[in-house]
């Protein structure tokens, strides 16, 4: 089997107007991706970090500048910011729920796929629903779920917890048992974390929205995604939500959390994985962009308008 190269990042937060670092970052690391020579970039979610269309239309514009704006190169799935969006300012921190409260979570979903169209083409579906989902290539199936929950003032206050809801879980269980997937290696790219414990998962957030954050962010249902994807061979979980980057391993199945892309809260440079997969064997690194990487385009882009 040939080798296929994979770069996985996530949690970009794009905002135009509270986080133009961000921007700066993510079109460094899509660089450093194609240094690397990948065959495929992989995007766990949290595109936008305020559910602001414009912030789509600006990795739209870093994609296509980069000739990955294709489906057969660049794979995407949505993170709760895309739906909810974040806070930026300490007004937000009391009106987060209410803005919660009033969001309509289909429309949000819709809008996240119609303007990444060309990324969800040629994937298999079991109904008209975009998730789940599977996208073939080589001797590799990727899975890409929808984990965001809708909001509820009780299971789900700051809209930052995630489910996988009855019915995905059927069509997931239907997609994996398709008989040109069952002998593939197959890897889910998902938003929310697997940790036993969630007060490991943290937030780049100011202090009091962190601790709050960190008793929210929990995937309800994760022991019944984790007995599929052990009983269906999964090999690989493949995820952002808590800015970390970091491995680890649930009942045999490996996971990577690339959260920590750009908002870190234990590495100061931005970084991505490298994941490379030859004959069923995975090997993962880490790639970081050097800080004066970082400072050499702070200082060019500040006589810049940012134009995408």
């Amino acid at each position: 089997m040939e080798k296929i190269k994979i770069a996985h990042i996530s949690d970009l937060h794009i905002c135009l107007k509270h986080k133009k670092h961000n921007i700066k970052r993510v079109r460094k690391l899509i660089r450093l991706a194609l240094k690397e020579n990948v065959d495929h970039l992989i995007i766990t979610g949290d595109i936008s970090d305020n559910s602001n269309e414009n912030d789509y239309l600006i990795l739209k514009k870093i994609l296509e500048t980069n000739n990955l704006l294709k489906s057969e190169k660049t794979s995407i799935i949505i993170g709760n910011h895309d739906i909810f969006g974040g806070v930026q300012t300490v007004s937000d921190i009391t009106n987060f729920p209410s803005k919660c409260s009033n969001t309509n979570y289909n429309e949000k979903l819709l809008v996240f796929i119609s303007h990444f169209k060309e990324l969800f083409d040629k994937t298999i579906t079991i109904s008209k629903n975009v998730f789940p989902y599977a996208k073939i290539f080589g001797n590799i199936a990727l899975i890409g779920i929808n984990s965001i929950d809708k909001y509820s003032k009780i299971k789900n206050p700051f809209a930052s917890n995630g489910k996988v809801n009855k019915e995905q879980r059927k069509e997931l269980k239907k997609l994996l048992n398709l008989p040109h997937l069952k002998e593939k290696l197959k890897i889910v790219l998902i938003h929310h974390h697997f940790y036993k414990n969630n007060i490991n998962a943290s937030s780049s957030f100011n202090a009091f929205w962190n601790k709050i954050e960190n008793y929210t962010m929990k995937l309800r249902g994760k022991k019944k995604l984790i007995k599929l994807f052990k009983k269906n061979n999964i090999k690989l979980v493949l995820h952002g939500h808590s800015h970390e980057l970091k491995e680890y391993y649930r009942k045999g199945i490996r996971f990577i959390n690339a959260g920590g892309s750009i908002e870190s809260d234990y590495y100061s440079q931005p970084g991505l994985y490298i994941i490379e997969i030859q004959n069923d064997i995975i090997n993962t690194s880490l790639k970081f962009l050097q800080s004066e990487e970082i400072i050499s385009e702070n200082k060019k882009e500040e006589l810049e308008s940012i134009i995408v």
